[in-house]
């Protein structure tokens, strides 16, 4: 999936708080937070920022979701680095399955299976 280019700020800044909430820099992770809702409040007096506004909305939507539910360092990276860490895991993954001998029909239907249950990815 191409990651668009007019989204990769606040992307940028939805995984600056990921990062940081999950290091337990609490204080520099909400200082990304406020940033991405002021980035938000911006895009709403922009009207050709429509695009970018529903995206935003949808990642500030999901860090309010996951701090009431107590998941926040649970969530994963977004756009073109969550694509990188996704890939990285994966391929970390199979070199796994591969160490300890399974066949690479197994491998194949683990990394699938684990793809699916834990990323949602196909």
């Amino acid at each position: 999936m191409e990651i668009l280019a007019k989204y990769k700020f606040a992307d940028w800044l939805y995984n600056r708080f990921v990062e940081n909430y999950k290091n337990q820099n609490i204080v520099q992770a909400f200082i990304f937070l406020d940033i991405l809702s002021r980035y938000q409040m911006f895009a709403m007096e922009v009207r050709k920022l429509s695009d970018q506004r529903r995206h935003i909305k949808e990642l500030y939507r999901d860090i309010n979701k996951a701090l009431k539910n107590g998941t926040a360092h649970k969530l994963f990276l977004t756009g073109e680095e969550g694509t990188a860490e996704f890939n990285k895991e994966m391929k970390a993954y199979e070199d796994f399955l591969r160490e300890s001998g399974f066949s690479e029909e197994s491998i194949t239907e683990y990394v699938s299976e684990r793809k699916m249950n834990y990323y949602g990815n196909s």
